[in-house]
């Protein structure tokens, strides 16, 4: 079929008044920019357009809920990009709510009012993609949302005098911070620090640093650089600003060890057994 008839076969199939199947029909083709397509048939369009006719069929019938499948998994990385933005403009105009499914975080990031993370059918947390990337509510959650993946260093939790550390880590904490894990019973456990990748800073030189990397390469992005490295057998990965590669120079080749520092509070705990965060606000 055409585009105007894959558009338009539920409501000819409930008999609709022709007027009103022609009034929705232009309706949906502008809002999906399909104008001057009617006519053509799938073989004729691209994987982005055939997309589009399909949410044309639904949006045709005036739902109050859209429910997307994975919608963009077959569409190559420069189409996804340009129909994601696609699709939350149509929300934003047509002011449905969308069910939208999918394994890609970065679509989920980017979309979603809130987002429903599941773990084998389990529902593992609920919040706006903001909450979920700041405040985890266990180990699964911090290690799927966020690209690149948080850092997780596993250790003794031990209260040092006054400092907190994970076994030789210094941990920069606020008094409320201190407090509240204190007041969990954490000092003393099995834990596993979570930190990501722009919360890690270079050490000033002259200045005690909170541990050492030993870097492997080093990823240079355009708007970023990643240096990925190890700490005792751990993966770690720090993003830094892309004209520190320049000044670093020879200090980043592969072998050298990094002095790192960690800013206070932006970093996470989980407990060794359950993976439920420790410092979860």
């Amino acid at each position: 079929m055409s585009v105007a008839e894959n558009m338009t076969f539920a409501l000819r199939m409930r008999k609709a008044p022709e007027e009103e199947v022609q009034k929705r029909l232009k309706a949906a083709i502008e809002i999906l920019h399909l104008e001057g397509y009617e006519n053509r048939k799938p073989g004729q369009l691209s994987g982005g357009q055939r997309q589009r006719v399909a949410m044309g069929r639904a949006i045709v019938r005036e739902p109050g809920v859209f429910l997307f499948d994975e919608p963009l998994s077959n569409l190559d990385a420069k189409l996804r990009a340009k129909t994601r933005a696609e699709l939350r403009e149509l929300h934003e105009r047509l002011g449905a709510t969308s069910v939208f499914v999918t394994h890609d975080q970065i679509e989920a990031m980017t979309m979603a009012d809130r987002i429903v993370l599941l773990d084998d059918g389990i529902v593992q947390q609920v919040g706006t993609p903001r909450e979920i990337y700041n405040n985890p509510t266990n180990r699964f959650v911090a290690g799927f949302i966020g690209s690149p993946e948080i850092n997780m260093l596993k250790g003794t939790l031990r209260l040092d005098g006054e400092v907190l550390k994970l076994d030789d880590i210094p941990l920069p904490a606020s008094v409320e911070r201190l407090a509240a894990l204190q007041a969990t019973g954490a000092i003393g456990k099995q834990v596993e620090l979570g930190v990501r990748a722009e919360h890690l800073d270079l050490a000033k030189p002259g200045k005690n640093s909170d541990f050492t990397m030993n870097i492997g390469v080093v990823e240079f992005t355009g708007h970023d650089a990643f240096v990925t490295g190890q700490r005792d057998g751990a993966p770690i990965v720090l993003r830094i600003d892309p004209k520190m590669q320049v000044t670093l120079g020879a200090d980043l080749e592969a072998g050298k060890d990094l002095h790192l520092t960690l800013r206070p509070d932006e970093w996470h705990l989980f407990d060794g057994e359950s993976g439920l965060s420790l410092t979860r606000d």
